[in-house]
Order: structure tokens, then sequence, then C-alpha cells
């Protein structure tokens, strides 16, 4: 047998710059939220502070954040000579100069991580666990006995394995990135190689980075971490996250004391890690699939609703095709039996009087005339009274659905909730509500002159929608 390969460890950064988390002037900062969960730790009970347009964070503060804790268990401890293996840490930065890919970037997304500015720098704070090798001492030269490469990579495209040089993207030169993955992943140690994304944003950057790795490179092991990637909100976060999942096959993993093991680190033995994430994966994963459930059954249902209704409008329309046609027959004959009988009697007056003829002619005329006229207006108006009830009663039902989707379905509805009462009383409150738009569908179906309720027995002639529903 042939001597396994040793493993290594890759763990990606993905634009944990000042920007995306210290900057209120940029369009693409993330929300307090977000921020809190990556640089703040929970149990301390500290909040965000600004000063004029950044936040600021002590140092102390930020060094019991998940963020830096995960790095000093990983990179730190790299650095003091602990782990197995080689732990290559890749720093992806967004990196803009002047030109026509910046522009394109800058008017969808706003200006950001300009080359050489304070925004486009690593984290306040975070800078030597994430460029250590910038302040490395002089006899680290062999990377921390072996077992720490750093590599800081620039890119100025929303896909980072493009490459710009001020335009659009060249798709015939490698990007950096490109260069440096084919060296430690496309040597086919596809079973010892353990990949690791963390970082922003969950929906933009990071999806695009997972999305290259997966279909360039044979990675059997490949992860990104749920508490350490952010977006926007928390819908596109867990939104992207299942997408990366179900569709690109990579692991989403929660824990941090887990996910540091997975590198070739022992955090057990070094400081503590707490587990992170207020709204985790896990739960948005099978709640995502109970919600697909009851949405299929109801647009299952919504679907048999549309074929019941057009079956029924099909039946009225052919008994009152049929009708029209057997009246319009029975009027054309009566009609031509007393024309032949006006005939007759011109030329046999003593024999046929005038009675004869008449009659049959008024019956004819008024099987047409109720044909055209009164059968066809009362039909058209039973057809649309039917069909206004079934349309508003399925587009009152789609809108709550849809407003069922928006309210009871958001990705905030994943918190834990320990007041079990106060769930259960929001639950009663959404109920209340889509009552009272029933209500509201069944006053504007009377004003219409369309009663849907069952008439008790007695109260006159039932309506042709009961007899519907009997049916």
């Amino acid at each position: 047998m042939e001597p396994t390969a040793p493993s290594q460890y890759i763990l990606i950064t993905q634009c944990l710059q000042n920007d995306f988390f210290g900057n209120l002037d940029c369009q693409l900062s993330l929300p307090d939220s977000a921020v809190s969960k990556l640089l703040l730790d929970s149990e301390s009970g500290a909040s965000l502070r600004t000063e004029g347009h950044r936040r600021v964070l002590s140092e102390s503060e930020l060094r019991r954040s998940p963020l830096a804790r995960f790095l000093d268990a990983t990179v730190g401890s790299r650095m003091r000579g602990h782990g197995d293996g080689v732990l290559h840490l890749i720093n992806i930065r967004d990196w803009h100069v002047p030109g026509e890919a910046y522009d394109l970037e800058r008017r969808q997304y706003g200006a950001h991580c300009e080359a050489g500015t304070w925004g486009a720098a690593y984290i306040d704070g975070l800078d030597d666990l994430l460029a250590p090798d910038l302040r490395a001492p002089a006899d680290a030269e062999d990377g921390w006995g072996g077992k720490l490469r750093v590599h800081h990579m620039r890119s100025n495209t929303l896909f980072d394995f493009q490459h710009s040089s001020g335009g659009r993207p060249d798709l015939g030169e490698p990007a950096p990135l490109t260069t440096l993955l084919d060296g430690l992943l496309g040597d086919g140690r596809r079973e010892t190689t353990h990949v690791v994304v963390i970082g922003v944003l969950t929906d933009i950057k990071v999806q695009l980075l997972l999305t290259g790795i997966r279909s360039r490179y044979d990675v059997r092991q490949l992860v990104v971490s749920d508490a350490l990637t952010a977006s926007r909100t928390l819908e596109r976060h867990l939104t992207a996250l299942d997408f990366c999942q179900r569709v690109l096959h990579t692991e989403v993993m929660i824990g941090l004391a887990e996910l540091a093991r997975f590198l070739g680190s022992r955090p057990d033995d070094d400081r503590p890690l707490s587990r992170g994430g207020d709204a985790e994966f896990v739960g948005y994963s099978s709640y995502i699939q109970d919600k697909q459930g009851i949405l299929s059954y109801e647009d299952a249902r919504m679907r048999d609703y549309r074929i019941q209704t057009a079956e029924r409008l099909r039946r009225a329309q052919h008994t009152v095709g049929f009708a029209s046609k057997f009246l319009l027959g029975l009027g054309a004959c009566l009609l031509a039996g007393a024309l032949l009988l006006s005939l007759v009697g011109i030329f046999l007056p003593d024999r046929i009087g005038w009675q004869s003829p008449a009659v049959l002619g008024a019956l004819g005329v008024g099987q047409i005339v109720t044909l055209f006229f009164a059968r066809p207006v009362r039909s058209v108006q039973d057809a649309l009274a039917e069909e206004t009830r079934y349309r508003m009663i399925l587009e009152s039902r789609s809108l709550k659905v849809a407003l069922a989707r928006f309210h009871i379905t958001t990705a905030a509805a994943l918190r834990r909730h320990d007041d079990v009462e106060g769930q259960t009383d929001a639950l009663a409150r959404q109920l209340e509500i889509l009552e009272k738009m029933d209500t509201a569908d069944f006053e504007q179906l009377k004003q219409l002159g369309v009663d849907p309720r069952t008439e008790p027995p007695g109260a006159g002639r039932p309506r042709r929608r009961n007899r519907s529903q009997a049916s």
C-alpha cells in the first residue's frame, strides 16, 4: 500500500476588513447584529459603540469575541508550535483601484475597500492573527516550525478566481488565488486536505468562493462556518448556507471548537471556545423542510380548487350551450310551422284560420326571445357569481399564504424563545388576523350580491352555490 500523504489544512478568510465591520459610511457595512455575532462576546453583555462614522471596540472586548478566539485557537496555536500538520492561512481581501471593473461594482454596491485606505485594511485589533507574517520574528522564517503558512490575496472582482488589471476581468490570465489553490488542491490529496471558509458576505463573496472551489477542485473535506459568516440580513445568510449545503454539498459546521479541531488544532488544550451563532443553520435546515412540506401541500390544494372550479364552469357552459341549442331549434321549428300554416291558410282560407299560425309564431318568437335575452343573462350572471366566489376565495387564500410566508416563516423566527406562552399568544394573534381577513372577504362577497354561506332551511330558494357545495 502507498503511504498516506500528510494532512494539510487550509483556512480561507473572506473580506475581514474594516469597511464591512467598522465603516458606517460604507454601503456594504454589516448591521449591528451581524457585527456583534462575530466581534462581541455574547456572555459579556458588551455592546457596540460608535465614534463618528466608525464602530469602536476595545482590545479586551475584541479578544473575547468568537472570531478572535477561533483565530487564536487555529492561527495562534500554530504560532505557539501546537497543532497537527501545516495550516495554510489564505486571507482574501477586496482591493479596488480605479478602473472599469471597480466602476461596475461601485455602481451596484457603492464605494468600498479602495486600495490603501483604512477600509481595505484588516479588522482593527486582529492584524496579529490575520497577518502574523508582517510582524513575525526573525527566526520565524521557516513558518513557525513548519506549522503555518500565510498567504495574502487581493481581489478586485466579485469572483475571486477571475483577475482584472483595471478593466473587465481577463479570463485568459489566472488570478493569484487560482495559482495558489492549484498548487495546494491540485495534487490529488483530496482525502487529506481540509478546507474551511469564514468571512463575509455569505450570500455574495463566500457563496461565489465556495462555488469556484467546488467546480475547480475535487475536495472531499470542504466546510463553511455558520457562526463565523454573516450577511446583510439573517435571511440572506441562512439562504446562502442552504444553497451551499444542498447544491454545492458543502458541510455547514456550527461549533467553533469542532471547527478548530477540523483544522488540526486542539482547542481543549488551549483557551475554551464558545459555540457561537444565535440562529443556527442546523435549526433552519430542518425548519425549511417542514416549511416546504406545508407550502407544497397548500399549493397542491389550491391547484385542486382551480381544477374543481374549471370543471364546474365547463359543465355549466355545456349545459347552457345544450339548452340554448334546444331552445333555438324549438323556436325555429315553431316559426317554420307558423310560416307553413300561414301559406296554407292563404291558399285554403276555409280550412286553416289565422289563430293557429299566430299561436305558433308567438311561441317561436317567445322561445327565441327567451334564448337571446332572458336565459343568457341569467346564465351569465350565475356563471359570473360562481366564478367570483371561487376566484375571490382563492385569491384571498393566496394572499393569506403570502402574508404567512412573510410574517411567520422569516429567519428571525428561528431564534430560540424561552417564553412558550409568549409564542402561543403570538400564534393566537396571527390566527385571529387570518380569521378577520376571512370575515372581510365574505363581507366583500355580500356587497357583490353573492352570499357563499349556507342558508337555513325554509329561508327561500337555495342558491346555486349551495347546490354545488352539496354535490
